[in-house]
């Protein structure tokens, strides 16, 4: 752990924060010897008041036997960490390597895996252990360590080497419950443990950042308590389940007096604090994503993945960035990827990436004329679904290769229309020389959890502390409003970069960064309207994309049951017909629809709904229909009564149905054979897609009409709708199918 650096690449922006793991270390059996002093004089301050009182009651101390294995237990819990520390846990948790072609080699990952999974079960756990932590615990249970345990060289008590082995991982992982799990179990990993009193107070000292955090007033509030089905007011159904299968039903388990409320508050803020200003510093979040590409680029460049012992080689971090970029030899590790060496070369220079774009929740853009809580849940909803389709490496590597490739495009494009040439020919050239690995897309990980460690209140209830302020709800609200995801690329690319980026999160994602984000980034501030108009005649972008990414600044919107207009009658029907409906094309439209786009298919839907329940109503279902050009008759004037109809317009090669509201296309198709609803109208959504592309348009509506079978039933309206994509391509447009009947047979007429 010596050189194994606590805050991974945070000296490259805090250059004190070069402190060790093996610092922290030491540090945490020193706070371990505090914790355990305080829950000693607090146990034994509460048994004599048992005993004054008569009670027969009896609190379980620290002995000997416990304070020495969670010593033990301190000087393992970090053992798991490689090279760059948290940095390197995303790289080992990937069981699939970056390039599909690339030998294998990750069996040990799915072994630490499955051992995670086990461990999870076993001791009850709410999350899953860190890879880092269920590597510790493969080292506890080693050969090695089971000797060394074995050999009396450590005062054990009456426990054997498997007892402690027990004991030490319940210690690593937090169990609440399983083998070797004890009262103080949590006093190496829980809510308030020996590892967080440690490492934030030093990571704090060393960086230079004061947290305002009072350890000894926090230590004098911890107490064991003693937890009964009777003075337990938390709804925790698995804590009541162990204490009605426990001894006496009574359990023992850290926890804090109410009266150290403060201090508690003061340590969830100061941690806040730190990920704010030092764990998710934007330049300690680029060498940090720089680190990790490099791994994953050398061995896709190798052919094959890298060995557990080839990550774990005993050097410090400096050392282990030497060796992959070529100036050091190293016998376990060999490397030879012109790509990983720049990378590690750019670390080790302190030449980081830079900023060319920004998100964040708070920063997506709301359309005009939105209400504030409207714009907030449209807001909350796009953000979670970025960081849904963020999450890993993987999706994040193929975001950068897209916004690499269209950068490349762009710049050619430019180019080619000789806007502001030179330029736009030395970043294709930086570009092609430095390929996507150099397009870093990150976003750092959400790290607070919901608040579990009980209090004790005077009148000796055990329940949940009663903060200031809502825990949760403050981690929901930094989720969106602090935490920041960023694009990193070289500086000599960062123009055509930062376009790029906005360009492919609106085609993915359908959300614009409000002006806001700009502050946030090292490239312009504004976009040339010269290259926009070049890209519109290179047909990279469509009038509509370059005014999302300048003037208006809006992003695209949800689509949500109310929006539909879906008849009362209709949802007696199917209640859940409305919420289905938009639940299928809020995953089909990706990103959602620009406000124009949503007004309008809510205008033309409930006019729809209108023609559908009077073709149902009236004689349709069971007369003739002549042709499409009847069907198509017969909308248009329906429509024309409440809305803007556009008809027969020469658009993309071709001439399309009708147009409503300037933003939904209706394609109409017939049939009048009997057919399988599926293959009537088969391509007409595409169809539409082409004339879309041309008038921006996100929606086409195909209402198809087809004779019934012989046999067939007329289908409920609601089973007659049906959305569906319109094609493979991640281009936002969606199609809603309404399939008509007509010709159905009456009952007088069956068998005739």
């Amino acid at each position: 752990m010596r050189g194994v650096r606590q805050l991974g690449l945070a000296q490259l922006v805090f250059p004190g924060a070069s402190h060790d793991r093996l610092e922290h270390i030491m540090g945490v059996v020193g706070a371990v010897d505090r914790m355990s002093d305080a829950l000693g004089r607090q146990v034994a301050r509460r048994n004599d008041e048992f005993k004054r009182e008569q009670t027969g009651e009896v609190i379980p101390g620290v002995d000997e036997e416990e304070r020495a294995t969670l010593r033990l237990a301190a000087m393992f819990h970090d053992l798991g960490h490689g090279p760059f520390s948290h940095a390197l846990e995303p790289v080992l948790e990937l069981t699939s390597p970056l390039n599909a072609a690339a030998q294998d080699g990750g069996e040990w990952r799915r072994e630490l895996r499955g051992a995670s999974t086990l461990l999870t079960g076993r001791y009850s756990l709410n999350s899953r252990p860190a890879t880092s932590e269920v590597i510790a615990v493969m080292i506890v249970v080693s050969d090695a360590v089971t000797e060394l345990l074995r050999s009396g060289s450590f005062r054990l008590g009456g426990l054997n080497a498997t007892e402690v082995q027990e004991r030490i991982i319940a210690c690593i992982i937090g169990g609440v419950a399983g083998p070797g799990v004890t009262h103080l179990s949590t006093v190496i990993s829980g809510q308030v443990d020996a590892d967080r009193l440690d490492f934030l107070q030093r990571d704090a000292h060393h960086s230079g950042l004061e947290i305002g955090f009072d350890t000894e007033r926090l230590l004098s509030k911890l107490e064991i308590l003693q937890i009964r089905d009777s003075n337990l007011e938390s709804a925790d159904p698995s804590m009541r389940e162990r204490i009605a299968s426990a001894n006496n039903n009574v359990i023992h388990q850290v926890g804090i007096a109410a009266s150290g409320y403060g201090s508690f508050e003061q340590m969830l803020i100061g941690r806040t604090f730190l990920y704010d200003r030092l764990y998710h510093h934007h330049k300690v979040r680029a060498a940090e994503a720089m680190a990790q590409r490099m791994l994953l680029v050398a061995e896709r460049d190798r052919g094959r993945r890298f060995e557990l012992a080839e990550i774990f080689l005993s050097v410090g971090d400096d050392t282990f960035l030497r060796i992959v970029a070529g100036e050091v030899a190293h016998p376990k590790l060999d490397i030879s990827s012109p790509s990983a060496s720049a990378l590690a070369r750019g670390i080790l220079d302190r030449d980081l990436l830079h900023r060319a774009f920004a998100f964040r929740g708070r920063f997506i853009a709301a359309p005009p004329g939105m209400g504030a809580e409207v714009a907030d849940a449209n807001r909350d909803a796009q953000w979670k679904e970025v960081v849904k389709r963020l999450d890993g490496l993987h999706p994040r590597y193929e975001l950068g290769a897209e916004i690499h490739a269209l950068a490349l495009d762009i710049a050619g494009a430019l180019s080619a229309a000789d806007v502001d040439r030179a330029a736009m020919e030395r970043m294709a050239q930086s570009l092609a020389e430095t390929g996507p690995e150099q397009i870093i897309v990150d976003l750092p990980g959400r790290k607070a959890g919901a608040i579990r460690i009980l209090a004790r209140y005077p009148d000796g209830s055990l329940k949940l502390p009663e903060f200031s302020f809502n825990p949760q709800k403050w981690a929901d609200a930094y989720d969106l409003q602090k935490r920041t995801g960023y694009v990193f690329c070289a500086k000599a690319v960062l123009p055509v970069i930062a376009l790029a980026s906005r360009i492919a999160f609106l085609r993915r994602f359908g959300i614009v960064m409000a002006k806001d984000a700009d502050a946030y980034i090292k490239a312009g501030q504004s976009i040339d309207a010269g290259w926009l108009d070049a890209l519109i005649a290179a047909d990279l972008i469509d009038a509509d994309t370059s005014q999302l990414l300048t003037s208006e600044r809006h992003s695209l919107m949800r689509v949500r049951a109310e929006d539909l207009a879906v008849p009362n009658a209709w949802l007696a029907e199917d209640p859940d017909f409305a919420s289905r409906m938009a639940s299928q094309l809020n995953r089909n439209l990706k990103g959602g629809l620009m406000a124009a786009g949503r007004d309008a298919l809510t205008r033309t839907l409930e006019s729809i709904w209108r023609f559908v329940d009077g073709w149902y109503a009236g004689s349709r279902t069971t007369s003739e229909l002549k042709n499409e050009a009847a069907l198509q008759k017969l909308l248009a004037e329906h429509l024309r009564a409440t809305l803007q109809v556009d008809e027969g317009t020469e658009i993309a090669g071709g001439e399309l149905d009708l147009l409503v509201e300037r933003q939904v296309l209706i394609e109409n198709k017939f049939h009048g054979k009997p057919a399988n609803p599926g293959s009537v109208g088969k391509g007409a959504g595409a169809q539409g897609r082409r004339y879309g592309l041309a008038l921006s348009s996100q929606l086409v509506v195909v209402v198809a009409a087809r004779r019934m079978t012989v046999s067939g039933t007329v289908p409920a309206k609601t089973k007659a709708v049906s959305i569906r994509p319109i094609s493979d391509e991640n281009d936002n447009r969606v199609e809603i199918r309404i399939d008509l009947p007509f010709g159905a047979r009456l009952p007088s007429q069956e068998g005739g």
